[in-house]
């Protein structure tokens, strides 16, 4: 059982405070992040146009979220690093060929009938590049007058899930589709969705019309109301929760968005994934609890390539699950079968 915690890093101040903190305390692991970013960019595209590339994104995004480039320009000034790379650091759907295989993450959500005492609950595994679970960080953000919010970091760089002290959750999955294009990239549309206040901003994040791509992103409220949200660049499909349960992972399921679909031969493993979580839903109805969740995220169904993922190129980084209506979460590094889960509340 693996016994150590996630660090966690509390920030607070105007978002460029916020941005030059998490910057100077996570410095050595940014700077990592960026060495390994030069090897990372598709074959065929040099440094320079990935760099390129990077700024019309930058265009959009000031124009939309500006706030959120000072949080950058502030990562930069802190980890003494040139701002033009901690921007494209932002932009992966840059980075990824169209035929890039998603790496992985599934998810799941509960309400009411579902859960043993009635509450609304998000569990997610993020499954990653083996080496990026050193990087891992808990960031506790206060920026500026938006909700407090806590959320799972890779490098400092981008949160992956997380929730804020406006009972706003989100957790999500990578999607390939084919119609990347310049625009905010997908990792500041979550980061804007962690500053919403209610759903309804938190859907129009997810919708917003500047953007370059888009994951699924499931986003939910102490209402007990729920989303998931697959998006492109170009078009996006809101399913909502059915039955009181819902399951998504790294492959399109509505119809009207599996025409983009990147590669519609290489989701096999996502199709097995989604599946299986949606079984699991349906046998534990009704005694879906945090501690029931623990145990989900550790299934080995179809191992190694399993809800915990214990590959060479991809393995399970850290998992967590969200109490909505309670606004706690409990996370652990690594494989969940073998993690020891520590509880977070706002």
């Amino acid at each position: 059982m693996q016994n150590r915690s996630i660090p966690i890093l509390t920030v607070q101040g105007t978002h460029r405070e916020v941005g030059r903190q998490i910057g100077e305390a996570w410095r050595p692991y940014i700077r990592r992040r960026l060495e390994h970013l030069r090897g990372e960019t598709p074959r065929g595209i040099s440094w320079e146009e990935a760099l390129h590339q990077a700024r019309l994104c930058l265009a959009y995004t000031r124009a939309v979220y500006p706030q959120y480039v000072e949080e950058l320009e502030g990562v930069a000034e802190g980890a003494d690093c040139p701002f033009d790379e901690i921007f494209l650091a932002m932009c992966e759907e840059l980075r990824e060929p169209a035929y890039w295989r998603a790496r992985g993450c599934t998810d799941f959500a509960a309400r009411g009938r579902a859960t043993v005492d009635g509450s609304t609950l998000l569990a997610h595994t993020n499954d990653e590049a083996p080496e990026r679970e050193e990087g891992l960080v808990i960031l506790r953000v206060q920026a500026g007058d938006e909700p407090e919010f806590l959320g799972v970091s890779l490098d400092g760089l981008g949160i992956s899930a997380g929730f804020n002290a406006a009972g706003i959750a989100l957790t999500g999955n990578e999607v390939s589709a084919r119609d990347v294009r310049p625009g905010v990239p997908r990792l500041l549309i979550v980061r804007a969705i962690l500053a919403a206040r209610r759903l309804g901003e938190a859907m129009d994040v997810c919708l917003l019309p500047q953007r370059a791509s888009n994951y699924n992103n499931i986003i939910a409220d102490p209402w007990g109301e729920v989303y998931s949200v697959e998006g492109s660049a170009t078009d996006y499909e809101a399913l909502y929760i059915e039955d009181d349960i819902l399951a998504h992972t790294n492959h399109y399921l509505s119809p009207a968005m599996r025409h983009l679909e990147a590669d519609r031969n290489d989701i096999g493993g996502s199709i097995l994934r989604y599946h299986r979580a949606m079984r699991l839903l349906r046998e534990n109805f009704g005694r879906l609890s945090p501690e029931r969740f623990m145990a989900l995220l550790a299934d080995h169904a179809d191992y190694p390539a399993s809800i915990c993922k214990h590959g060479i190129q991809s393995v399970t980084v850290f998992s967590i699950i969200i109490d909505v209506t309670h606004r706690r979460a409990w996370i652990g590094p690594g494989r969940p079968c073998e993690t020891t889960y520590t509880e977070y509340s706002l």
